[in-house]
C-alpha cells in the first residue's frame, strides 16, 4: 500500500524510494533529485542529514512521510520498532528505524509481521519497541508471537492508545512537488534577492556620486548629532543571528566526527568561541594534533580531559527596522518550536526593563535530538529579536542533549 489515509483525510505516504544524497554541489544535487523524480515520483521530501548530506524520499502522491513522522513522535531514537494494529483487524502499521534512518514503513497483514522482523534476530541492535493492539510481537518468548533477543531490546512499551489517529502532520515531512521543494531549500536557484539588492546599492552609490559632483558646497563646521531613542535596542541586536550560530555549531559537531579515532562528547559555546570535549577510542594524540592544525582549531589537554577550541566567525545580522511586543516574540518562538520539539521545552527568566525595551532570558531544552533536528530548531529562531548567550550540549551516538540560552528583546 503506497499510502494510508486517516479518518480526518490526512494521507501518510510510504515512499517508493529513499536515498541519501550529497549536498556538496547544489547544481549536481538538483540534477540528481530531478532525475530520481522521473523514476520514482514527482513528489519529494528533503531533510538535512548533516552538513554534507540530504535524506530524500520520493512518491507519486502528495502527503506526509509515515516512517519519519512516527520516528519523530517517539523523539527520534537511533533504533525503533513501532507496530500498531489497524481497526480492520487484519492489518497493522509497522515502522522500523535503524541507525537513525527509516528502514521499513507501511501497512502489512498482521500474520506477516514476524516475517518482516525475523532478520533482526541475527543482528546486534538497541531497539526501542512500541506496540498497540493484538499483534504477534512480545517482549519475552511466547507461543504464537515473535520476540527479539533481550540484548537487542533497549525498551519495550505496550501503548494504551493508538498513535496513528493523532500523529502530527509536520511540514518538514510533507511530500511536495519537486520544483517547490528545491526552491524552498534554495537548491539550484539563482539568488534573485541578492542580485536585486546589489543593483540597488550600485544605483544608490551612482546617484550619490552624481549629486555630489553637481552640488558641491562648502561643508558646515558644526554638526548636530541626532540620537536614536532605540539605539540601545539596536546595539543589543548588533550580533550574529542565533539561527546562523546554531547551524554553524551543528556543522562543527558533524565536522568533529571526522577526527579519526576521536568523538565529540561535550560542546560549550559563548562569546564566539566553541569548546568541544573529546573522547578517544584508543587513538594517539598525534592524530588529534594533526587534525587541529589542518582545521584552524586549538588543542588543550586539561586535568579533566582533552578539549578542542574553535573560533566562530559569523557576520552580524542586518540592522532591524522594527520592534515587537516582548510577549508576542515569546509566543511566536513557542509556536515555532512546537513544530520541531513538541512539549514545553522552554523556561522563561525574569523580565528586565531596559528603558525603551524589555529583555528576558529564555532557556530552550533538548533531549536526544539529532543534528538535523538541531538545524530545524535553528530555523525557528530566524528573524526574531533574539541574542544567543551560550549553548551547553552533551553528545551521545550522534544525538545531542542540553540547552540553548538566549535573550529575547521587545517592548
Amino acid at each position: 500500500m503506497a499510502h494510508i489515509t486517516r479518518e480526518d483525510g490526512d494521507r501518510f505516504i510510504i515512499p517508493s524510494y529513499r536515498d541519501v544524497l550529497s549536498a556538496k554541489k547544489p547544481a549536481l544535487l538538483k540534477k540528481e533529485v530531478m532525475l530520481l523524480s522521473v523514476s520514482y515520483g514527482q513528489y519529494v521530501a528533503l531533510q538535512r542529514k548533516n552538513v554534507d548530506q540530504y535524506e530524500a524520499a520520493f512518491s507519486a502522491e502528495s502527503g506526509y512521510l509515515l516512517g519519519e513522522t512516527v520516528w519523530h513522535y517517539f523523539k527520534r531514537p537511533a533504533d525503533l520498532i513501532y507496530c500498531e494494529a489497524l481497526p480492520n483487524g487484519t492489518d497493522a502499521i509497522l515502522v522500523i528505524v535503524k541507525e537513525g534512518s527509516v528502514y521499513l514503513d507501511g501497512s502489512f497483514p498482521i500474520d506477516s509481521i514476524p516475517d518482516e522482523l525475523i532478520a533482526f534476530r541475527t543482528q546486534q541492535n538497541n531497539f526501542e519497541i512500541y506496540s498497540y493492539g493484538n499483534i504477534p510481537l512480545s517482549q519475552t518468548p511466547e507461543e504464537g508471537k515473535f520476540s527479539l533477543e533481550a540484548s537487542s531490546v533497549k525498551s519495550f512499551t505496550i501503548l494504551p492508545e493508538p498513535i496513528f489517529p493523532t500523529l502530527p502532520t509536520l511540514k518538514v515531512f510533507q511530500l511536495r512537488l519537486v520544483d517547490i521543494v528545491l526552491k524552498s531549500q534554495g537548491i539550484g536557484v539563482i539568488p534573485t534577492n541578492r542580485i536585486i539588492a546589489g543593483l540597488i546599492i550600485i544605483a544608490v552609490v551612482w546617484i550619490g556620486i552624481m549629486y555630489i559632483s553637481t552640488n558641491k558646497k562648502e561643508l558646515p563646521t558644526v554638526f548636530i548629532n541626532v540620537v536614536n531613542p532605540y539605539q540601545s535596542y539596536l546595539h543589543a541586536l548588533t550580533s550574529p543571528a542565533p539561527s546562523a550560530e546554531v547551524k554553524f555549531i551543528s556543522a562543527q559537531i558533524a565536522r568533529l566526527y571526522t577526527i579519526p579515532g576521536w568523538n565529540p562528547a561535550t560542546i560549550t559555546y559563548s562569546e564566539n568561541l566553541l569548546r568541544a570535549g573529546l573522547q578517544s577510542s584508543g587513538t594517539k594524540l598525534s592524530i588529534l594534533y594533526d587534525w587541529t592544525g589542518m582545521n584552524g582549531a586549538t588543542l588543550n589537554i586539561a586535568s579533566d580531559g582533552v578539549y578542542v577550541t574553535m573560533p566562530v566567525n559569523i557576520a552580524y545580522r542586518p540592522e532591524t527596522q522594527t520592534i515587537s511586543p516582548l510577549q508576542q516574540v515569546i509566543a511566536e518562538l513557542l509556536d515555532r518550536l512546537s513544530t520541531v520539539t513538541p512539549g514545553n521545552n522552554m523556561k522563561l527568566g525574569t523580565v528586565i526593563d531596559r528603558g525603551r525595551f524589555f529583555e528576558t532570558q529564555l532557556t530552550i531544552y533538548c533531549t536526544d535530538i539529532t543534528l538535523e533536528t538541531l538545524d530545524l530548531m535553528a530555523d525557528q529562531l530566524a528573524g526574531l529579536p533574539l541574542v544567543l548567550v551560550k549553548m551547553n550540549l552533551t553528545i551521545n551516538n550522534g544525538t545531542v542533549t542540553g540547552n540553548l540560552v538566549l535573550n529575547a528583546l521587545g517592548n
